[in-house]
């Protein structure tokens, strides 16, 4: 069976054992609960060894004893008696369960060593469990459940979005609040340990089901971020976006530490990475993780065109234009064809900005909502159209003109070439008698919240700029490196071989070297300590620049010399680099470190003195190909230098971007061994790029 369709009978069962089921245990009651409040109609078994009967029905002693094909079992034993549970449901034949038993991994060590003890028997006899520490999986599109998670009623059809969460109780949380706000869910999933079955296998069977549009997912951390990877790939495919909450960070290792890379490839902005290169659309709360998986569920891909909204509220209006401007949304300008056609519409105190106040005007008249979303559909740069309306809660508060205006709206929404959003100005739970309202009228979709929304649409734009931009990220990688290269010249000698053009240097060793060296060299030169030991030549006087003379060279070798011993007398010292000076130029850093979970990050950003001081870098996994890093350098906000500015020429970046490519993948050759490796700085003017300095961090030293 395909990866999509094995984990079937785990999340579309249709016949269930609860195994440890007894009056007393609570977990029985509640999955029982949540099969009866779906409509369950398969079998459900009841197992206790001690027999007897559970709630009113016969328990058998063992699963075996059930004598018929179960296709999963919850299990809700003491730790105790797990394994030997566990047995009982293999012999039976039963391949798929949910463990909700605790006292595991999340215990410590030891209850860590005893999880993996026990899941790896599990596994050697053919069992695929969720858990342990897990409340289990619903269905809410088949009506099944294998699942301690209590469903809110009633169950809202057409469901779009799987909600998949690393904590059991954040899952029934999202769940109640998705259901107030009449977001249709289709699958919960509550992962508990991962001991077996983990967030990579659910999100690989989740975009996989018809029923899926969106992906809302809870994460506290990814136990195979290859696989994870790879899903987040297939989903672009499918043009299914995954909506992230992911709490904690992702620190670099204390090893790199020495070298500026550690510094700014850390913290959370690995994550935030692999979000922009892989599509995942990345939230920083529980609201909007729901909001946003059900605004994106319900649009799909977006036109790369612009935002239109419609109010009779002024207020509204500039709340939208405020909330979307902030979030990035750009609003279209209206065509003058379009503008033509609302002056025959419009009253004469309406002005036809975006967003679109239609006034109270159309309370007396409210076909005029109709005809102005019919005109604003058909302009040539709406990629999405929106019109704020808010949902009556009671019937007092229904009057039959609020009524024709969203009857109007909804015919207006109809012959519009995009895709379409009703928004409510406020978050607030849907009632049951808004919810009558909106089956009755065949209202499709109801984003809550103005702010909340237009944060939403923002990450569909940017979500479907990607699938626009879709390719494959089979960049090869590079064969692996022999060479270990240590000084600054080793280093910069080992990114030429690589196809980095990097500035001329010669190594000296005594002041009359330098002095001959300055003298070959035309204009100004630069020298620097040449040292394994020393990364930061600065700090102990190991630079000299704007050298003009060679007796100038001469004295600046000399005055090195003596500082380098005073401030470092252990050092190895190999020379004295004497390089042309580059000056009028831009300076660049790109580094390469090593994240614990994702593995080598590539960071560009300026570089010299800046790079601490500005903390403005791009960053992506490696392997990269020239156009991703294209895109890293259109992400800085550095980037109007780069296009030149202020009379300053514009730099070659479709050569620059191929440079650091190859920085990249240099670096990738070094190996597993490699810490960081970084150019700072990176000088570039027009087409003019060389590494100037460059080192590089083993993290075994010998």
């Amino acid at each position: 069976m395909s990866h999509a369709t094995s984990l079937d009978p785990l999340f579309n069962p249709r016949s269930v054992a609860i195994v440890g089921a007894s009056g007393n245990n609570p977990w029985t009651r509640l999955v029982v609960d949540t099969l009866r409040n779906l409509g369950f109609d398969g079998s459900v078994f009841y197992v206790n060894r001690r027999g007897g009967d559970v709630m009113g029905e016969v328990a058998y002693t063992s699963c075996s004893a059930i004598g018929k094909p179960v296709d999963a079992a919850f299990v809700a034993v003491p730790a105790a008696a797990l394994e030997e549970a566990l047995d009982d449901i293999a012999d039976a034949g039963i391949r798929f369960g949910v463990v909700v038993s605790s006292g595991f991994a999340e215990t410590g060590g030891a209850g860590a060593t005893e999880q993996e003890r026990i899941f790896a028997r599990a596994a050697n006899r053919g069992l695929r469990l969720l858990g342990p520490n897990s409340l289990g999986a619903v269905n809410l599109v088949d009506r099944s459940a294998l699942s301690a998670l209590p469903v809110p009623l009633p169950v809202l059809p057409g469901g779009r979005i799987a909600l998949i969460s690393q904590s059991g109780a954040t899952a029934g949380l999202l769940a109640q609040q998705a259901h107030r706000q009449n977001i249709g869910l289709s699958h919960i999933v509550a992962l508990g340990n991962e001991a077996m079955i983990d967030l990579a296998d659910v999100l690989a069977y989740a975009v996989e089901q018809p029923s899926v549009k969106a992906i809302a997912l809870f994460a506290e951390t990814i136990r195979r971020p290859e696989r994870f990877l790879a899903v987040a790939e297939r989903a672009l495919e499918l043009r299914k976006p995954i909506v992230v909450l992911k709490v904690g960070s992702s620190p670099l290792t204390a090893e790199v530490a020495q070298a500026h890379t550690g510094a700014l490839v850390g913290d959370d902005r690995v994550f935030n990475a692999v979000c922009a290169q892989y599509g995942l659309v990345r939230v920083d709360s529980l609201e909007q993780l729901l909001v946003t998986a059900s605004v994106l569920a319900h649009l799909g891909p977006l036109e790369d065109k612009g935002f239109a909204a419609v109010s009779i509220s002024g207020g509204a209006c500039e709340v939208m234009a405020d909330a979307g401007s902030a979030a990035g949304v750009r609003f279209t300008r209206f065509a003058p064809a379009t503008l033509e056609r609302l002056k025959g519409v419009l009253a004469e105190f309406g002005a036809a900005h975006n967003p679109l106040d239609i006034t109270g005007a159309a309370m007396a008249k409210p076909e005029m909502l109709k005809e102005v979303l019919e005109i604003l559909g058909q302009d040539p740069d709406v990629g999405l159209l929106g019109c704020t309306f808010d949902m009556p809660s009671t019937a007092q508060l229904t009057h039959t003109f609020s009524l024709a205006m969203l009857d109007n709206t909804l015919r207006g929404f109809a012959s519009a070439k995009c895709p379409t959003i009703l928004l409510e100005q406020t978050m607030k739970d849907t009632s049951d008698h808004a919810r009558s309202l909106m089956t009755t009228h065949e209202v499709p979709f109801l984003a809550p919240g103005i702010d909340s929304t237009m944060r939403a649409i923002s990450h569909a734009y940017t979500w479907s700029s990607r699938l626009h931009g879709e390719r494959s990220r089979k960049t090869p990688v590079p064969a692996l490196s022999s060479e270990r290269p240590v000084t600054e010249r080793a280093a910069l000698d080992y990114l030429a071989s690589h196809g980095v053009p990097v500035i001329p240097a010669t190594v000296v060793r005594s002041a009359d070297e330098a002095f001959e060296a300055a003298t070959h060299l035309a204009g100004a030169v630069a020298l620097k300590i040449l040292s394994p030991d020393i990364f930061h030549k600065t700090e102990v006087g190991g630079v000299a620049l704007d050298i003009r003379t060679p007796e100038q060279a001469r004295k600046a070798y000399e005055e090195i010399m003596a500082s380098v011993s005073s401030h470092a007398p252990n050092a190895r010292i190999e020379g004295v680099i004497v390089s042309p000076m580059r000056t009028n130029g831009i300076e660049l850093f790109v580094g390469v470190a090593k994240d614990p979970m994702f593995g080598p990050v590539l960071a560009v950003g300026l570089g010299g003195i800046w790079v601490e001081a500005m903390s403005d870098t791009s960053l992506r996994l490696l392997p990269v190909e020239a156009r991703d890093v294209k895109e890293m350098l259109g992400e800085l906000k550095a980037k109007k230098i780069l296009e030149g500015y202020r009379g300053a020429p514009p730099v070659d970046l479709n050569k620059l971007s191929d440079v650091i490519a190859h920085v990249g993948n240099a670096a990738l050759a070094l190996g597993e061994d490699m810490a960081t490796l970084e150019v700072n700085p990176m000088y570039v003017r027009s087409d003019t790029i060389e590494a100037l300095d460059a080192l590089v961090v083993w993290r075994n030293a010998g």
